[in-house]
C-alpha cells in the first residue's frame, strides 16, 4: 500500500489513486514535479525526517533511525528507496544524500553551495575542511557576489575528497581557533581570511570587489588574531597583511602587525609583479590590485 505524502504532515493518508503507485513504480521515470508517495512501512521515517529537517542524511543515520523505529531495513537499503520515492537527492559524498522535504514542491535540490562540505562532515566528523577565501568572505556577511568556484581550506598535505572536484582548494597552515561554525560549516574567521588573502594573495581571485567590504572586515578583526594567522609566514605576508588593515582604516592594528614581521629589506608585491602599481612606503607595498578598485588607499 502506498500512502500519499503531502507538504504537512497532518495530511498524511492512504491515497487509493492508482497513479500514485505507478509513478513509483520500478521502470517509471518521476519527474521533478510530480508528486511523492512512500510505503506505509516507512512513513513514520518520513515523519522523523520531517521533523528534524536535516539538510544531509547518511546511510549510518538511516540505520540508526531504522532502529530506534524498529523498522527492518538498513540505512543503504532504505537510501535507495527514498531516492526512487523522490525524498533525497544523490549527492558526490559516498554515503549521503540531500533530504528533500515534502515543504518542497517536487524532488529539487535546495540550492545549497555547500552541500558537498556538510556531506563530508556528516560522513567523517574527523574531516578537516573550512570555507575560505572568497567563500569565507561570503559566509561572513562581507561579499555579497558568490565565487565562480568555492574555495575549500585543507590543512598541508591533506588529501581532498573527489566530491569536491568543482571546488577550488588552498591548503595552508592555520590553527584551529582561526576557524568558526557559521551556519554549520566550519569557516575561516576574519582575522584568518584577512591573513590568509596576505600569504597567498594569488589564492583569492576577488580582488576588484576587495574594497566593498573591507574596512568592515578589519573593524571586525584585531591585531592579535591576524598575527597569530601569520606565524611562520615570510615577511612579504606581514606587509600585505598591515596594508590591508591600514587600507581598510586600522592603521594602529597595521602598525602593530608590521612590528612583528620578521626582518627583512625590499618591498613586497599586492598582484602581479610585472604590473605597475601604487607603492605604499609605510608598508613597501606595491599593489596592483586593490588600489585601482578602492579608492579609500592612501600612499
Amino acid at each position: 500500500m502506498e500512502v500519499a505524502y503531502e507538504a504537512d504532515l497532518a495530511r498524511i493518508a492512504v491515497d487509493q489513486d492508482p497513479i500514485w503507485v505507478l509513478s513509483t513504480q520500478e521502470g517509471v521515470p518521476m519527474t521533478a514535479d510530480e508528486p511523492r508517495s512512500i510505503p506505509s512501512r516507512l512513513a513514520p521515517v518520513l515523519e522523523a525526517l520531517e521533523l528534524d529537517q536535516p539538510r544531509v542524511v547518511t546511510a549510518d543515520a538511516l540505520s540508526r533511525l531504522t532502529e530506534d523505529l524498529g523498522i527492518d531495513t538498513d540505512g543503504q537499503q532504505l537510501a535507495y528507496e527514498l531516492r526512487r520515492l523522490g525524498w533525497l537527492i544523490g549527492l558526490r559524498t559516498k554515503g549521503a544524500w540531500e533530504f528533500v522535504p515534502g515543504a518542497r514542491a517536487g524532488r529539487f535540490g535546495a540550492g545549497d553551495r555547500h552541500i558537498e562540505l556538510r556531506a563530508a562532515l556528516a560522513v567523517d566528523a574527523g574531516f578537516r575542511g573550512a570555507l575560505a577565501m572568497e567563500s569565507a568572505a561570503v559566509a561572513l556577511g562581507l561579499a555579497g557576489r558568490a565565487p565562480d568556484r568555492e574555495v575549500l581550506w585543507v590543512p598541508p598535505g591533506r588529501r581532498v575528497p573527489k566530491s569536491f572536484g568543482d571546488w577550488r582548494v588552498v591548503r595552508l597552515a592555520v590553527s584551529e581557533d582561526a576557524i568558526a561554525p557559521v551556519d554549520g560549516l566550519p569557516t575561516w574567521r576574519v582575522g584568518t581570511l584577512l591573513a590568509g588573502m596576505a600569504v597567498r594573495p594569488d589564492g583569492f581571485r576577488d580582488w576588484p570587489n576587495v574594497g566593498e567590504w573591507l574596512a568592515r572586515a578589519v573593524s571586525q578583526a584585531d591585531a592579535n588574531s591576524v598575527a597569530r594567522s601569520l606565524v611562520g609566514a615570510p615577511r612579504a605576508a606581514w606587509q600585505r597583511a598591515s596594508y590591508l588593515l591600514a587600507t581598510g582604516g586600522q592603521e594602529a592594528a597595521a602598525f602593530d602587525v608590521f612590528q612583528q614581521a620578521p626582518p627583512g629589506r625590499g618591498p613586497a608585491y599586492l598582484g602581479p609583479r610585472q604590473k605597475k602599481g601604487q607603492f605604499d612606503r609605510r608598508f613597501e607595498i606595491v599593489d596592483s590590485v586593490l588600489a585601482p578598485s578602492f579608492s579609500g588607499v592612501k600612499p
